[in-house]
């Protein structure tokens, strides 16, 4: 593994991954009201690491929804990675199966969204580069996630204090610097018009799966990047 590349890695990972910090922060408040405890909110992120599903899981706990429900909608949250590994999977043809399972299981939207960027810039792909931003981001994740679900018992009122929109805020911002062309506005209009109508029919897990395809499907159709 090349040291250098694992360090840039961890680097450029950081100004995304600390905008996640109140992301973990609020999970773990949300956790603990809830009535998970502290190592029950931990292994959540530490086995999962995937915000929306964590967030929409915790949510349903809290309703006194447990079971099936949850695993089928967080499965539906996370068909989206699969688009992630799709789309980065070609650039690493002959790498051993356990460093792609590796990788996968810290690809998360953060860090797609840093190694497109990487590999769209014409970087050579590598995985000593993908393993530091990851190892930043999960660690990041992690540290929030104990911190929150820590002082979870102290704020009950995240509403009061904006916490509830910063999760939100993260992704209207990854948005923000990818929309680089006029093509990109065009199919982020078209992904927020559908997501909306998803909203309207089956709530925000059908917004997010109608919202990922209609994106993937105008880019497939078109051929543009």
């Amino acid at each position: 593994m090349s040291s250098s590349l694992f360090v840039k890695g961890m680097k450029q990972i950081f100004p995304v991954a600390a905008a996640g910090i109140v992301d973990g922060l609020v999970f773990g408040i949300l956790a603990r009201q809830a009535g998970l405890g502290v190592t029950e909110a931990m292994l959540f992120s530490l086995l999962v690491n995937a915000g929306s599903s964590q967030f929409a899981a915790v949510g349903l706990i809290s309703q006194g929804i447990v079971g099936w429900p949850i695993l089928v909608s967080t499965l539906l949250l996370n068909a989206r990675h699969l688009l992630y590994g799709l789309s980065l999977g070609p650039k690493f043809r002959g790498t051993s199966p356990w460093k792609l399972a590796l990788m996968g299981g810290w690809l998360n939207d953060e860090t797609y969204a840093l190694k497109a960027t990487y590999l769209a810039n014409g970087a050579k792909p590598s995985l000593s580069y993908f393993a530091g931003a990851s190892a930043a981001d999960y660690l990041i994740w992690n540290i929030s996630t104990f911190a929150g679900a820590w002082f979870g018992t102290v704020f009950t009122q995240t509403e009061a204090y904006g916490l509830d929109f910063a999760f939100v805020a993260t992704f209207l911002g990854f948005l923000a610097v990818n929309l680089v062309s006029t093509f990109h506005v065009k199919v982020a209009g078209c992904a927020a018009v559908v997501a909306c109508v998803g909203y309207w029919l089956g709530g925000a897990t059908v917004a997010i799966i109608a919202g990922t395809l209609t994106a993937v499907a105008i880019g497939a159709v078109s051929g543009e990047r």
